[in-house]
């Protein structure tokens, strides 16, 4: 969470600590009505209260982000391992693996090349060897067997 999301608590927590000097400070001063000092009182109560419940509600986002964190991570581990169950499905070899993951990243033959530090031409052959055994007759229809699992499937429960 960013500072941003903070600021509320921020400015709350600083109402709250001035009014509590403020009515510590009309106490000890006896200068001020009881009734002045009972409405600072109500006031910091108030402000007191609604802390209280934006701190739960800060804790509260806290952890459902870190939930989803954690969930989002284990559900792009578990997409990984369907497609490498998938290539070994398809009989992909390793090199036909690697390729096949660059062109689902959306990476161009050019940078697929030059990540693997081999010819163009090579990939190609290799992207031709994925689209072969896979049935498929390009990257788009490649992609799309993967979101359609993605689409069609219950998430596994929690």
């Amino acid at each position: 969470m960013t500072l941003k999301n903070y600021y509320p608590t921020i400015v709350l927590a600083s109402a709250t600590l001035f009014f509590a000097y403020d009515i510590v400070a009309d106490l000890l001063s006896s200068s001020e009505s009881l009734l002045h000092i009972l409405v600072e009182f109500l006031v910091f109560v108030a402000i007191l209260t609604v802390l209280l419940t934006e701190m739960r509600r800060v804790s509260r986002l806290t952890v459902e982000v870190s939930a989803e964190r954690t969930k989002t991570a284990r559900l792009s581990g578990e997409l990984l391992a369907v497609m490498r169950g998938q290539f070994t499905d398809w009989g992909l070899s390793p090199s036909e693996s690697e390729v096949a993951l660059l062109l689902i990243k959306g990476l161009s033959m050019r940078e697929i090349s030059q990540a693997r530090e081999v010819k163009e031409k090579t990939v190609r052959q290799q992207a031709t060897g994925v689209y072969a055994k896979s049935g498929y007759a390009g990257r788009h229809e490649l992609v799309a067997h993967f979101i359609e699992d993605l689409m069609n499937h219950e998430p596994p429960p929690a």
